[in-house]
């Protein structure tokens, strides 16, 4: 009798108690509106609901006068008490797909749209909406902006990534390491985006790529942007054009990274089977020189030239010998 009373009440009560719980949510960063769901169902033992076919206007900046031009639709969305002492539990969502409008996307956020995605996130506060809401907003945002979300959230989804007008369905999913989940996406995407652009990209480094879908993009953007430059300054050599491909990527990478992640990067590059000795020792000492001409602020302009001159590129691997083991640069 109970939960036929609850569930006959709880949709009417829901509807009801929308604008407060609306209200609430702006302060933190969270703006809906338009809210409508098919149906509303009680589990049995009174822990939880089901909320079906939920959709609604989205805005991430309410405080902007660009309001609720994003979309949100969920196909599932359940919400059950795990800890009824603390009034705390898990928020799981499926069949959701989030259209952002340009206002309201993240710039650090390589992709306007989520489809066919899966969302579970634990140890929410049920008791307080607003910090439900704030809690479920600063994971999804260290997950989203960071990279490094700790506790329980886990995410599956599909992504349109667009690197230069070649545009990929990506998978992207989380991936727990210790106590905190990571984003990531499936290798056979990246090779995919990568043979499409015409990138000769390594395993190794569609490997790294993956792992760093916020900046996946951006990678392989500037790594298309080397080659190009490349064969447009050196078209008649192959080993200058080479070494120029290196120290501009190598310098791309720095500049917009740190020299940290730059050498990462590059370095998987250079596991590359099939290469000599001397050919792998010319491509790890230029990477180092784009590194530090991008300290020393050089314009990217300025770098063709300053690889057909520096006496401090290699620019075939018979060079390498002779410039000595001493100066060669890692």
């Amino acid at each position: 009798m109970v939960w036929s009373v609850t569930s006959a009440l709880v949709p009417w009560l829901a509807r009801a108690t929308l604008p407060a719980v609306q209200a609430r949510l702006e302060p933190i960063g969270i703006g809906l509106g338009d809210i409508a769901f098919s149906g509303l169902r009680i589990s049995p033992w009174l822990n939880g609901l089901v909320l079906s076919d939920l959709q609604a206007r989205l805005d991430l900046k309410p405080q902007d006068r660009i309001q609720l031009r994003s979309r949100l639709d969920i196909a599932t969305l359940e919400v059950r008490l795990t800890h009824p002492f603390s009034l705390r539990g898990t928020v799981q969502a499926t069949g959701l797909e989030i259209r952002l409008d340009p206002s309201d996307r993240p710039p650090q956020l390589p992709f306007d749209r989520l489809s066919n995605a899966r969302l579970a996130i634990g140890d929410v506060p049920l008791g307080d909406p607003r910090r439900a809401a704030n809690a479920i907003r600063e994971k999804l945002q260290a997950l989203f902006s960071e990279n490094h979300a700790i506790g329980e959230v886990e995410f599956s989804g599909e992504v349109i990534l667009d690197i230069e007008g070649v545009a990929q369905v990506a998978n992207l999913y989380t991936e727990r390491v210790g106590e905190t989940f990571k984003l990531r996406f499936r290798e056979d995407d990246i090779r995919a985006i990568a043979q499409a652009k015409g990138m000769d990209l390594v395993p190794e480094q569609i490997e790294i790529v993956s792992l760093y879908p916020l900046r996946a993009p951006v990678i392989l953007v500037l790594t298309d942007q080397a080659r190009a430059l490349a064969i447009q300054h050196a078209p008649e050599d192959v080993w200058l054009q080479d070494a120029m491909q290196h120290v501009i990527w190598s310098f791309l990478l720095t500049r917009t990274f740190g020299p940290v992640f730059a050498t990462t990067i590059t370095d998987a590059q250079e596991l590359r089977p099939g290469n000599t000795p001397n050919e792998r020792a010319m491509d790890f000492h230029n990477n180092a020189i784009g590194r530090r001409l991008a300290s020393e602020n050089v314009p990217l302009v300025a770098l063709p030239q300053r690889v057909r001159s520096d006496p401090d590129v290699i620019r075939h691997p018979e060079e390498v010998e002779p410039f000595g083991e001493d100066r060669l640069l890692r």
